[in-house]
């Protein structure tokens, strides 16, 4: 693929490496942020070999969020310029989500506004001690995107959600993960490497599997509990025809450890 100017992209031994690569703006969400994570989620959907996905960030902040910068350029074209950013992020937003690979990200900096969400659809989050997670919108009068109301409620349930929505709340890291917000806080020092071992451990996964939880778990949201029984059925019985799966009866039969290839 053709450079970044946001972030830098890369797929080796089944692990897609995203990493914003702006520290001196602080990584802010802007138009070309947009479109380039949107290019890198087509990229990661279509190809077999990204088993697992682990998101990190140069710098201070991991994201201060929207480009306050760029919305004051031309108040008219403000509506357009949402518009035109939100088709770009959220679609990749649902293709990160829908795809097998789960997506860990690693927080070393502080976390803002919309950035918050992006870094909440994660399927594992680590963050560093002493990282800070706040709620931007409504401290500018804006309303959330980046799919804030599904990623924070599922995380820290619809009240403690709003509150931190309508309050403009700061959490430090440790308040973030008795929330639900992330899920593991360490040291600064500590949080990459951990990060990095641990999508490498789902990298090396049964793929298919992890696909079929996601899924299931997003529709456990809104499904009824019938029809979610017959996804949770068709789910595993379509997961009963891969080799994965065989490997996995196989292994644990012979008191082995598994081989998966993700197919």
């Amino acid at each position: 693929m053709t450079e970044f100017q946001t972030l830098t992209y890369s797929v080796s031994d089944g692990l897609a490496r995203i990493r914003l690569n702006r520290p001196d703006r602080g990584n802010p969400i802007d138009g070309q942020y947009c479109h380039e994570i949107h290019r890198v989620s087509v990229d990661m959907a279509t190809r077999p070999d990204v088993r697992a996905v682990l998101l990190s960030a140069e710098g201070r902040f991991f994201s201060v969020g929207g480009d306050i910068r760029s919305f004051l350029s031309d108040r008219d074209a403000l509506p357009r310029t949402v518009l035109d950013w939100t088709t770009h992020i959220h679609s990749a937003i649902v293709r990160m989500q829908r795809m097998n690979a789960p997506v860990v990200c690693a927080v070393e900096g502080d976390v803002a506004g919309g950035a918050v969400s992006f870094m909440a659809f994660a399927d594992v989050i680590y963050a560093a001690n002493d990282a800070r997670f706040t709620s931007g919108f409504a401290g500018i009068g804006f309303s959330a995107d980046t799919g804030t109301t599904i990623s924070l409620s599922a995380r820290m349930g619809a009240a403690r959600t709003k509150r931190y929505l309508l309050l403009s709340e700061t959490l430090d890291a440790a308040a973030a993960c008795e929330a639900g917000l992330v899920d593991v806080v360490l040291p600064k020092a500590e949080v990459a490497a951990a990060a990095e071992k641990t999508a490498l451990k789902l990298a090396a996964g049964p793929t298919q599997a992890f696909g079929t939880i996601k899924r299931t778990l997003a529709s456990a949201r809104t499904t009824e509990l019938e029809a979610q029984l017959e996804a949770e059925a068709q789910g595993l019985a379509a997961m009963a025809r891969t080799n994965d799966a065989w490997e996995g009866l196989t292994a644990f039969a012979e008191k082995r450890r598994p081989g998966f290839t993700g197919s």
